[in-house]
């Protein structure tokens, strides 16, 4: 009952439009389905590091010490509004060429999804609630484990999927005129996303 309440809480964390969502939804585009692999890889490592965090109480640390989260939320807006703009300015120039040499190497494709999932709030307050509300404290250390290997297997089997659809050569063939202004889109959806989270904790600056 307890991993069914956890898959069930991934699957609905993991497929709603977030950070991650949309990264690998802009690799895919940009860089082609090998780099948009790697940061889901990336993604799914981040997973790891929030389990592991989790476990040893970290987490909660972080998130009790307001001053800490906040940091961390500036950081990870940061990074988000960066990619964004990255998108928003360069996309115009966009070579869609997915079966020749990906725009990114794959450590940075890699690299890429890991600082995105790591300094993301949302996957944060998730594992939170997971660790806090969900799991039982008579729960192994052992199993602990094993729901984060599954959380961070599972993450990276849907976002490799992602990768899959938005690479396939039907919407590749039938849409390449549009995926730049697409790009473009997503890019400016990855800057409200850092524009709401700092409108929403710079006023603690001051509180």
């Amino acid at each position: 009952m307890e991993f069914l309440t956890i898959a069930i809480l991934h699957f609905f964390a993991v497929s709603s439009p977030g950070p991650d969502f949309i990264v690998v939804t802009r690799q895919s585009i940009r860089s082609g389905r090998s780099a948009a692999i790697f940061t889901s890889l990336g993604i799914a490592s981040g997973i790891l590091i929030h389990s592991l965090a989790a476990m040893t109480g970290l987490t909660y640390i972080i998130s009790s010490n307001p001053l800490v989260f906040f940091y961390l939320k500036i950081f990870g807006s940061a990074y988000i509004a960066y990619l964004g703009l990255i998108s928003v300015l360069k996309s115009s120039s966009v070579d869609i060429n997915f079966s020749g040499k990906p725009e990114l190497d794959s450590f940075s494709s890699y690299r890429i999804g890991f600082i995105t999932n790591v300094l993301n709030p949302k996957a944060i307050v998730f594992f939170i609630t997971v660790f806090s509300i969900v799991l039982d404290s008579s729960t192994s250390i052992i199993l602990l484990g094993l729901y984060g290997a599954y959380m961070s297997v599972a993450t990276f089997a849907w976002f490799s999927f992602i990768s899959l659809a938005f690479t396939n050569d039907f919407i590749v063939d039938k849409y390449t005129k549009f995926l730049p202004v697409f790009e473009k889109f997503l890019g400016c959806i990855l800057l409200i996303i850092a524009f709401q989270i700092l409108m929403y904790e710079l006023p603690k600056l001051n509180g």
